[in-house]
Order: structure tokens, then C-alpha cells, then sequence
């Protein structure tokens, strides 16, 4: 068994937790919490000693409980979430737990329907002691200062589209923005994808691809290779230029139209190119 430092359990997370006694109601972790014998899977032994994953919430009479499940997402983070009820307390959200989550009326942003799908941010009411919801949720982005650098691999949600290109949540913590060129699939409003730094502004504002970041002279030689090939192949002309759309440079090259452009760019300045309207050739 691995090493297993016990630390105090945190509400609306995932918790690894040490059962500690056996009860005719479930099994008790460390903590006194009670994981009920109905969230234990017939899989899960669940002997005294062992640790388990588990994620605490507080019932309805205001007792830490655990569960096995684990939800669409945890406090201090974002998720795409589903609207499954309305009613005289506030919108219901399915989080993937038996007890749907709650975005009270006060933050909601437009007006939801049964079936909508709405970007939250899940935190705890410290009045009600409520895992709770809200669309408001820009004061709880960019307060954290980060250290992202060119190529480091981030966690995205794509929040909305603009005219410059997409609005992302970066690792649940900072906005990030994916310009129109460097889209080069298409990606859902709500889906949660894989992301890399391509700048980090002076400001601190982040750039984002949907694709690693050519870094080294080996990629880009790689990229120009491959481009002169598919030039030979096809006599020496490609209906391809820097104005091609991101989805045809992607399925012909599998990378961004950032990528390609400087690729052929660096064609161009090596003189084995040239770069016209619609389309490249190569030099006599």
C-alpha cells in the first residue's frame, strides 16, 4: 500500500479518505464521515483500513456523507451542465450525482430552460453551507497569479466563440483566448479539451492553440519537408496560401495555420517558394 498522509476532507471535492469503522448504515472514513452502504459498489471491498476515493457533500440534515460517484465537476471549478429542473427554488443542474445541483435565479445569466446547457463555476455558499452554482462567474477567474510558458499543455473549456475566435478557461483559473486562425478543428461550446500556450502577453492575457507549438528548428524543418514534398507530388503548386482556412491546412498538414505560415514563410525567405493569392509554387 502506497504511503497515506491523512489531511482534512474538503466539501464538493474528491477526497482519498481512510475507512475507520463498519456500521450497519455504510462504512465511516476519517473525518466521521459516513459513506452508506448504497454508494459502496458490490466491486469496492471496502474493509476497515482501506483508502478510498470518494467525494463529500453535506445531506439534508447537514452531516458530512460521502459517495463513491464522482460528479461533472467539483467546487472551484467550471463544467458545461446540463438544466434538468426549474422550480419556485431555483434551476437544477445534472452533475452526475443523485441530488441535482442547484443555480439559484440570483445567478443565473439569461434565462435558462429545461434541457439548456450553461457554463458554471460550482463554489460553497458560506451562508447556506450549499454546493452551489453560478453563471456569474468572472470574479472568480484571473485572481491567481499563473507561470504558463510557451508549450506548457493546459486543461481548456471552450466558453464562447468571438469574432477574434474562441474564449477558453484555462485550468479552471485564467480566460485564455484561441485566435481564428489557430482553430483547426471544430470545437463545442462546453466541451473540455486538451490546450497549449502559444504567448503569454505582457499583460498576462494567454494565447492559446488547440495543437502543441512547433518549437524546435527539427518541427519546422519537419513542416517545410513536408511541404515541398506535397509541392513536387502535385507539379509544383499547391492551392494553399496564408489565406486557406484553418480546417483544409489542418487536414492536409495536421497542423495550425500558424504553424503553416511560418513554415511557408520560411520557404519563401529560403527562396524555394513562392506565395501567391491562392495558392504556393515552387521557384524555377
Amino acid at each position: 500500500m502506497s504511503y497515506y498522509r491523512y489531511s482534512e476532507p474538503k466539501i464538493g471535492r474528491m477526497n482519498q479518505l481512510k475507512i475507520t469503522q463498519k456500521t450497519s448504515a455504510g462504512v465511516v472514513l476519517d473525518g466521521d464521515i459516513l459513506l452508506p452502504t448504497k454508494s459502496i459498489p458490490r466491486s469496492i471491498p471496502a474493509n476497515i483500513g482501506d483508502i478510498l476515493e470518494v467525494f463529500v457533500y453535506i445531506n439534508a440534515q447537514g452531516k458530512l456523507t460521502a459517495t463513491t460517484q464522482k460528479p461533472f465537476t467539483e467546487v472551484g471549478k467550471f463544467a458545461d451542465l446540463q438544466v434538468v429542473e426549474i422550480s419556485d427554488y431555483g434551476i437544477f443542474l445534472d452533475w452526475g450525482l443523485p441530488k441535482d445541483l442547484m443555480l439559484p435565479y440570483n445567478e443565473e445569466v439569461g434565462t435558462l430552460a429545461i434541457e439548456d446547457f450553461a457554463i458554471v463555476y460550482t463554489y460553497m455558499d458560506d451562508r447556506s453551507q450549499r454546493i452551489t452554482a453560478t453563471m456569474k462567474y468572472d470574479k472568480y477567474l484571473d485572481q491567481i497569479p499563473h507561470s504558463y510558458k510557451e508549450g506548457d499543455e493546459v486543461m481548456l473549456l471552450i466558453e464562447s466563440r468571438t469574432p477574434l475566435g474562441l474564449n477558453v478557461i484555462v485550468n479552471h483559473a485564467h480566460r485564455g483566448l484561441v485566435f481564428k486562425s489557430d482553430i483547426n478543428y471544430d470545437a463545442q461550446i462546453g466541451s473540455e479539451v486538451t490546450g497549449y500556450i502559444k504567448n503569454v502577453r505582457e499583460d498576462g492575457k494567454l494565447d492559446i492553440l488547440l495543437q502543441p507549438v512547433i518549437k524546435t528548428a527539427e518541427d519546422r524543418n519537419s513542416l517545410e519537408s513536408k511541404i515541398l514534398e506535397a509541392l513536387k507530388i502535385n507539379n509544383g503548386s499547391l492551392p494553399m496560401s496564408d489565406k486557406s482556412a484553418p480546417e483544409e491546412i489542418q487536414r492536409r498538414f495536421g497542423v495550425s495555420k500558424s504553424s503553416f505560415k511560418r513554415a511557408i514563410g520560411g520557404l519563401f525567405k529560403a527562396q524555394k517558394i513562392r506565395i501567391l493569392k491562392d495558392k504556393i509554387e515552387l521557384n524555377d
